[in-house]
């Protein structure tokens, strides 16, 4: 695929999407999340989301701060 085509698909896809983007998505207040909370299906998605982002969050925590301490003890 050459550049200019896909130059061209990459226009259009945007062109797409910010013509059916629903303007509820940008409101304020996170009315959306609020309302997707609610239901049992929006909360075993929160939930999973949550068991499988905070252990990646916490190793990558953990991985930052050794990093951080690595130059320290070789200047040392």
């Amino acid at each position: 695929m050459n550049k200019h085509r896909l130059l061209g698909v990459c226009l259009l896809f945007l062109i797409v999407a910010f013509i059916f983007i629903q303007p509820a998505y940008a409101g304020p207040g996170s009315g959306i999340a609020k309302a997707i909370i609610t239901t049992i299906w929006g909360l075993i998605f929160y939930v999973g989301l949550t068991v499988i982002s905070l252990p990646l969050a916490i190793y990558e925590f953990i991985n930052g701060k050794i990093d951080e301490q690595r130059p320290l003890k070789d200047l040392v």
